[in-house]
């Protein structure tokens, strides 16, 4: 009786040990991987797949691939493995047309927004034009909150994000702008410097990268509620010069923030290389050096670089954890 005993206590152990060595596994996932899956671009041949630059990606709900090109002033759409469906846009200023754009979203029946300042630019998800509207600040980036509403990243009064519905009424903004710091002082009577230099949506939450250091800012129905931070050498500060007709250049570390589950992933530029930084429920696990400058990720765990050795490609990794 007693080592019947004896053993159902060395089992109930034994059981709570690798339940314990299993839940902290699960929380302690440090092996992550990107593997590359496929690529669109070349050199030369099919102009399709020519690309002048690529300033951003957007994946649809069929997993779709958007590219825009603020050099060839145009969207191209491919399917998910790649291949060619359509393209849209060309310079000018009628329906449709672009002056010179640099960001787009996609809402959740596929139309594409695309920021052209002091416009913006509707299209469906076979590139037909469908409306236009315009803003009332500098537009910086776009994106689109869970209710449809439009987020226009730019400065107004000290204000930084603007809303408006998706028919482009002007609802409201808010947001105040970041301080520069006193290093940078003679640089404060610039506008763009106290703005970060994208803005990423994720179901109810708004994610910002403050342009001076790593500190991620969070906003939730309209209200900053969470800052997340960490200390690297490796974050690339900004640079700013004054020209001689008395305006300003500056070069700001690009980023991208994304929240998959209870996975948040942070792209940003180092000094020497370009980092992914993963964390799990806000907390830090791991770092991977990375190559190219990261645009888009899916549901599915894809990763989409825009890569410009030799020639402008966008390359899909897939991410092994």
């Amino acid at each position: 009786m007693k080592t019947n005993l004896l053993f159902s206590i060395a089992l109930i152990f034994a059981l709570f040990q690798f339940n314990s060595c299993a839940k902290d596994k699960s929380l302690k996932i440090t092996e992550f991987s990107l593997e590359k899956h496929f690529e669109i671009g070349v050199l030369d041949g099919d102009e399709n797949y020519i690309f002048g630059s690529i300033n951003d990606v957007e994946i649809d709900s069929f997993g779709d691939i958007y590219t825009l090109d603020s050099k060839m002033t145009r969207i191209s759409k491919f399917d998910n493995q790649g291949e060619f469906i359509l393209k849209f846009g060309n310079k000018g200023e009628g329906p449709g047309e672009f002056g010179f754009i640099e960001s787009m979203t996609l809402d959740a029946e596929n139309n594409i927004y695309v920021l052209d300042s002091p416009k913006v630019n509707v299209f469906d998800e076979q590139g037909g034009f469908v409306r236009t509207f315009k803003h009332s600040s500098i537009g910086i980036d776009i994106s689109i909150d869970m209710q449809g509403n439009i987020i226009i990243l730019g400065p107004k009064g000290d204000t930084i994000f603007h809303k408006y519905d998706k028919n482009g009424a002007d609802l409201y903004s808010f947001g105040s702008s970041f301080k520069v710091p006193d290093e940078f002082a003679e640089f404060r009577q610039a506008r763009m410097f106290r703005l970060p230099l994208r803005v990423w949506t994720v179901k109810e939450q708004i994610y910002v990268m403050n342009p001076y250091k790593y500190e991620i800012h969070i906003y939730e129905n309209d209200k900053l509620i969470d800052k997340i931070s960490k200390s690297t050498p490796n974050y690339l500060k900004p640079e700013f010069k004054q020209h001689e007709s008395g305006g300003f250049a500056g070069f700001v570390s690009g980023n991208l923030i994304h929240r998959m589950g209870d996975k948040l992933f942070v792209f940003y530029n180092g000094k020497k290389a370009n980092w992914l930084d993963i964390y799990e429920n806000n907390n830090f696990l791991k770092s991977l050096e990375v190559k190219g400058i990261l645009c888009a990720i899916d549901e599915n765990g894809k990763f989409y670089f825009v890569e410009e050795e030799d020639y402008p490609k966008l390359v899909v990794y897939k991410m092994k954890w």
